[in-house]
């Protein structure tokens, strides 16, 4: 009897839902099919329910093969590193050809581990509903029949039921995605990309002066007490590719996290993440930095946070694409040197805790928030602490090197003598560094202190081409002719197809 099929079928789906606590896959009433989904520990139970009758077992077999090919389209929403499944037919007759070969369980091994076992039923319907139930280590249900009249508004009434629950779990998945809009991330984007314009204009994203000069993370500063660095390097972005990279990853990422957490707790999430970050970067790497990768990969955090609160929905639907995403990122990191790893290892774990501090919308956990509030802090103090005393990141002899290249082409000659000198008070020696100075020096008239420093550069290293070739120069000034034509030979020695070289040793070759 239909009636008495569709009765099960609907009361079946409407137990283990309403009172099983599974959810809904997939419903469709055209084909009497419902796909229902709950996960226990680490293992997720998928109960597939359809109302037909097969006439053969070929259509049985065409139906049950139907069912494995849609397990891989619902298993990247499941949950668990296990699925077991229940494929249950609730028919009026069995087919009329032998059909026991498709009673038997069928095992899937993919990226999950999967069972398939298969129930037909055509009789004795309660009690084989019971030991399905039990498989699942479900409390039996009580299944009184009704009569055929009290059996299709039972029917009304379950499917009523079920469809007002689904469409409230949906409301509830549709308002952790919406409780905020936008704006702060969209503000952002637009404040990074003024400051970028900024930086263009007043000299070069790329300028090591430039981006020193409006704020980028450079620990000689910020020994002397320039803290402030650590927030406003976050708005500095070296290059066009740079920048472009992380507005997109902005806009991609700072969007659907301001949605769920809102502008409030998405700012939190976003300037701890980049504090930290930042603070991280401090400690690990001496080079000058900026960017706001720290505080992007901090919204990473805050969505596997998500995930932590959230696991069935962030599984099915960012969760496998981003957690690929983020190892793909970290991989990255660590395998190009110019990238600041600290930036973005510091980024993620405070964006991850800092989502913790704040919690979702109407959420709390009072324990968790307190101990990540700690956490935080004890980061944050620890990576100072260690970055304030590991002394030789403070003063990059290459970085001070290049720093002091550019205060030369800019003509700041006094600030190439006083950066060497304070780079000298607590670091060794540089060749690279005597050898700028000695230039500050020249230009300033004290020919002697330049050669001096010339003389250190190349006694630190002896092939310093460049070095002989300014020593010979400063030499002849001195109108010390042996002592030129001495390093201008030393200086063709060292880097003979350097033109200016030969030049000048032809010079000296002539006159002497």
């Amino acid at each position: 009897m239909y009636i008495e099929e569709a009765y099960y079928f609907w009361r079946m789906a409407s137990d283990l839902m309403l009172n099983q606590d599974f959810d809904i896959l997939h419903l469709s009433e055209e084909r009497n099919e419902i796909w229902l989904e709950k996960n226990i520990k680490s293992k997720a139970y998928v109960v597939r329910i359809t109302q037909q009758t097969f006439d053969w077992s070929n259509q049985l077999k065409r139906d049950q093969d139907t069912v494995t090919e849609n397990l891989k389209r619902f298993k990247r929403q499941l949950v668990g590193r296990e699925v077991e499944v229940h494929n249950v037919y609730i028919s009026e007759f069995p087919p009329v050809d032998d059909w026991s070969d498709r009673k038997q369980p069928l095992h899937l091994n993919d990226r999950k581990k999967t069972t398939v076992y298969h129930h037909y039923i055509t009789e004795q319907r309660t009690e084989h509903i019971n030991d399905i139930y039990n498989e699942l280590g479900l409390t039996e249900p009580s299944f009184v029949v009704p009569s055929e009249l009290e059996m299709e508004q039972t029917i009304y009434e379950l499917r009523r039921s079920m469809k007002r629950r689904h469409k409230n779990n949906q409301q509830k998945m549709q308002q952790i995605f919406s409780f905020g809009k936008p704006r702060l991330t969209y503000l952002l984007i637009f404040i990074n990309l003024a400051v970028f314009a900024l930086l263009e204009y007043q000299g070069g994203s790329t300028n090591t002066l430039t981006l020193i000069q409006y704020g980028a993370k450079y620990h000689p500063a910020i020994m002397d007490g320039e803290w402030w660095r650590i927030l406003s390097s976050m708005f500095l972005h070296i290059g066009f590719f740079h920048i472009a990279l992380n507005m997109l990853a902005l806009y991609y990422l700072g969007s659907p996290v301001e949605r769920m957490y809102g502008s409030v707790r998405f700012a939190f999430i976003y300037f701890i993440s980049g504090i930290i970050g930042g603070i991280t970067s401090f400690a690990l790497t001496p080079s000058v930095a900026a960017g706001a990768s720290g505080a992007i990969y901090g919204l990473f955090g805050a969505l596997l946070f998500f995930g932590v609160i959230h696991k069935k929905l962030f599984f099915q639907t960012m969760g496998p694409n981003l957690l690929w995403v983020i190892a793909l990122n970290i991989a990255f990191s660590f395998s190009i040197p110019q990238v600041d790893i600290g930036a973005h290892l510091g980024g993620l774990v405070g964006g991850f805790l800092a989502s913790s501090i704040v919690h979702f919308p109407k959420r709390r956990s009072l324990q968790m928030q307190i101990g990540a509030s700690i956490l935080v802090l004890g980061v944050g103090v620890g990576m100072s602490w260690y970055g304030i005393t590991n002394e030789e990141n403070h003063y990059d002899p290459r970085l001070q090197a290049q720093v002091a290249q550019e205060y030369a082409k800019e003509g700041r000659y006094d600030q190439v003598i006083q950066l060497v000198d304070q780079t000298f008070r607590h670091i060794e020696a540089s060749a690279e560094l005597y050898f700028f100075r000695a230039i500050g020096y020249y230009k300033q008239g004290e020919i002697e202190k330049g050669i001096d420093d010339l003389k250190e550069a190349i006694s630190i290293k002896p092939s310093f081409g460049l070095a002989h070739y300014n020593l010979s120069i400063f030499y002849q000034e001195k109108q010390n002719s042996e002592q030129a034509l001495k390093h201008a030979r030393k200086a063709v020695q060292n880097n003979p197809d350097d033109e200016r070289f030969q030049e000048l040793l032809q010079s000296l070759e002539k006159s002497g």
